[in-house]
């Protein structure tokens, strides 16, 4: 438990200095470029490949650390490797194939009906389209590698490595004599590129290799095995990208409906959101970092009861600390507001609507937080599907909540039916991760039982398998 929230701090440290970076970045970018025809369009180029990237392979560790760990704990860190290995050059050909869909998708967001952007962002976007199709590529590789290092335990790396693109773009802008969009692209993929050599290195440097695994190369004897542990790859691996695509729907629709309302509540909502987003990305970096590869651990161990105390102290810890911060935040919401935003021509008739905003923003926190474990330990039993079916019933209900809160309490509405949505999320999920927990332990002790009845040595790794 120490050990777990020793780690869970210093990933919280190290991106909350990478958030802070960024947020530097920013203020470069809005000193330099405002709110130009070119930064929209470099944005606008951004949108597609970031949203393909965090679904296709930012959801990649949910499903590989499961495996590879129950891989390395039954038959060994050469197998685990070559599982790794497998695994990556399959996920190479698709990232090949997902950077020529977000060019192509990319080029068409300035030609969809109802779209307001000028002539000069759609004449921009072909060619920042093209030129940031490397980028979808490259982080899409730094986000397998980085899922590879933290099943490793290389936390530290996979959590300070994306310091390198804001960097990258903030040296572009401060060093260049006359700084365009061009400059924060050629700095974007720089930095990116940073990324992948700092990843790469890391992962060299524990023995894993980059370049992906041929099945042709596996010992016949261990062929078989492997196949077997790629499938289960592959089954928790589509529910997994379901559930995220369900659950990114989620913010769009609340974006949508925010443009129902006066004019000015989609900028409500956006402002709304930062604070609350800050601490959800900072506490949900350190969580589901850390607590795949131990909860994975501990599964393919079958040491359900030590799983079950895990969950029980980092629940009440989890209450503990989030519901009175979220208190205290609830509290001072319009003072913060006002020290955030209000000059210029943001007056305090904002503030008063931003910080409503940001104080329903603000109750989805313990939730959320809550929630992650609960999805880890999900991940962790290899139950992916149950994800998918949560984030089904995430969209319905938070459409269901916009339209009756929006109605009653505005663009705050919105606000307070994401953290009723998280709420009933959390439950939904504490109650099927701990069915499958009990089904698991079941099946193991079933199976245990009848090698004991044979005489038959059996690995245990059959249990979770088939707990899934």
């Amino acid at each position: 438990m120490r050990g777990l929230l020793r780690a869970a701090f210093a990933i919280g440290g190290l991106t909350a200095v990478v958030k802070l970076t960024a947020l530097l970045k920013d203020s470069l970018v809005a000193a330099q470029f405002g709110n130009g025809a070119s930064l929209d369009a470099f944005l606008l180029a951004l949108v597609v490949p970031t949203f393909l990237i965090s679904v296709a392979a930012g959801t990649l560790p949910a499903a590989l650390t499961p495996a590879y760990i129950a891989q390395r704990e039954h038959r060994g860190a050469l197998s685990a490797s070559w599982l790794a290995g497998a695994v990556l050059r399959q996920s190479y050909r698709w990232l090949v194939a997902l950077s020529v869909v977000a060019g192509l998708a990319s080029l068409s967001l300035g030609w969809l009906p109802g779209s307001q952007l000028d002539a000069s962002t759609r004449a921009a976007l072909p060619m920042l389209a093209l030129a940031l199709a490397p980028f979808t590529l490259l982080q899409g590789v730094c986000a397998a590698w980085s899922g590879l290092l933290a099943a490793e335990g290389a936390f530290t790396a996979s959590a300070f490595a994306p310091i390198a693109q804001p960097l990258g773009i903030a040296v572009g802008i401060a060093v260049a004599p006359t700084p365009t969009v061009w400059t924060m692209v050629i700095g974007l993929l720089a930095g990116t590129l940073a990324q992948a050599i700092w990843l790469a290195w890391a992962l060299r440097s524990r023995g894993l290799s980059i370049r992906g695994v041929s099945m042709d190369h596996i010992p016949d004897a261990d062929r078989a095995t492997l196949t077997a542990a790629l499938a289960r790859v592959r089954v928790q691996y589509l529910p997994a990208v379901a559930g995220a695509m369900l659950m990114s729907a989620t913010t769009l629709v609340d974006q949508t409906m925010a443009a129902w309302l006066p004019v000015g509540s989609v900028s409500a909502l956006g402002y709304g959101t930062k604070v609350s987003s800050v601490l959800m990305t900072v506490g949900a970096m350190a969580l589901s970092t850390t607590l795949l590869p131990h909860l994975s651990t501990l599964v393919a161990r079958a040491e359900w009861a030590a799983l079950r105390e895990l969950e029980r102290r980092l629940r009440w810890l989890l209450l503990g600390t989030t519901i009175p911060i979220t208190v205290v935040l609830v509290s001072f919401s319009a003072p913060i507001v006002q020290l955030l935003f209000e000059r210029g021509a943001f007056s305090a008739a904002e503030t008063a609507t931003v910080s409503r905003v940001q104080a329903a923003y603000l109750l989805q926190v313990p939730g959320h937080l809550l929630g992650i474990l609960y999805v880890r330990m999900i991940s962790a039993l290899q139950a992916n599907r149950l994800l998918t079916i949560g984030s089904a019933i995430n969209l319905v209900v938070n459409i269901g909540l916009n339209i009756v809160f929006m109605r009653r309490f505005g663009v705050a509405g919105i606000a307070l039916s994401t953290a009723a949505v998280y709420a009933v999320s959390c439950a939904y999920l504490a109650v099927v991760a701990r069915r499958r927990l009990r089904l698991a332990e079941a099946e193991s002790l079933a199976a245990s039982s009848n090698v004991s009845f044979r005489g038959i040595p059996q690995a245990p790794e059959a249990s979770c398998a088939s707990a899934a």
